[in-house]
């Protein structure tokens, strides 16, 4: 028999195997390009250092765990909404700030991260929630104190009590729609194509959701996730215009009874419904962060996240939120 072929010792095929094993390990240990990257530092504000909003500004940081009917005793959640509700009462203005849920963060464990993940890895309680809103004031230096935590049987409920909201979709919107089984009564009329339609709080939900089909602006993937929601929560608020106190009321109770998590009070509550109702009719303003030409894909632990330029976000977003506000002193 040729030397070449002739079969290997017991130990010859132990040290055969055991090198096949090394390099499985090394292959399955050693970080990918694009893994655990070195990123370009962001410039943080820390605690303590945060600015001081101006007199009469509030803000409610609203937050969606991605899930229906959502039990906190189980793990594995994260919060895919994240929009910031803030309202001046001097200047009379009511604004809304969407975050990306794929925002390149430093976690408040110095890690990077994406910024939907600290609920899921900061134990899915309420300080959980608000090491998002530290994280979120570090970045862009906030100074948010409240939160409302919901779910999507929450945002359905709430849509419905307000008696559903109007939406203009495209012809992709709609056939992504009709294939995902909504039901033909979840709308009205049932949707048939491109046009402006009636939506039931379900359907409102699945709308939001939609990811990979761009919105009539042109808006795709979590960007556009983010503008469907904008573009919900606008319009529940042009249907409550005309809303009397004792329908705001009721409108409360279902929030709060929905809400899966809060640090507010009643107290709280109520005074956010009294500015709501001073406020009412008020155009709500919209922006979204990052800005555009702000940010550039840059992968973390093999997930896709979107690295961003913390300077110039949080000057367009200090120019947005603070930019016309103004002080009327009493003479």
């Amino acid at each position: 028999m040729n030397s070449l072929f002739r079969p290997l010792t017991p130990i010859a095929r132990f040290l055969s195997r055991m090198s096949l094993l090394t390099a499985l390990l090394l292959a399955l240990f050693t970080p990918l390009q694009g893994l655990c990257a070195e990123h370009e530092p962001y410039s943080l504000v820390e605690e303590g250092d945060f600015s001081p909003h101006e007199k009469g500004i509030h803000h409610y940081m609203l937050l969606c765990i991605d899930a229906w009917n959502v039990d906190l005793s189980k793990q594995g959640y994260h919060t895919d909404g994240l929009i910031l509700v803030t309202v001046d009462e001097v200047s009379r203005r009511v604004m809304l700030t969407s975050f990306i849920r794929d925002m390149l963060i430093v976690r408040p464990d110095g890690e990077w991260g994406r910024i939907n993940n600290i609920f899921y890895l900061n134990g899915q309680d309420q300080a959980a929630m608000e090491k998002i809103l530290y994280t979120i004031n570090r970045h862009f230096d906030l100074d948010i104190e409240k939160f409302i935590a919901v779910d999507f049987s929450s945002v359905e409920s709430i849509v419905d009590a307000v008696g559903g909201v109007d939406i203009t979709i495209s012809a992709r919107e709609a056939r992504y729609l009709k294939n995902y089984s909504i039901s033909a009564s979840s709308t009205t009329p049932a949707i048939d194509g491109a046009g402006t339609y009636h939506f039931s709080g379900h359907a409102a939900v699945i709308y939001m959701r939609i990811r990979k089909v761009a919105t009539l602006s042109g808006s795709t993937q979590d960007v556009g996730r983010t503008e469907r929601a904008r573009t919900v929560l606008t319009t529940i608020a042009d249907n409550l215009k005309d809303i009397s106190y004792d329908g705001a009321l009721d409108l409360l109770d279902v929030v709060m009874d929905k809400t899966i998590m809060t640090n507010m009070t009643g107290d709280d509550f109520m005074n956010a419904l009294t500015l709501a109702m001073d406020l009412k009719g008020t155009r709500v303003e919209n922006i979204r962060m990052p800005v555009d030409g702000t940010y550039r894909l840059e992968p973390e632990a093999g997930m896709s996240t979107q690295w961003i330029n913390t300077a110039a976000n949080r000057e367009a977003l200090h120019t947005f939120l603070f930019g016309t506000t103004f002080e009327v002193v009493d003479e």
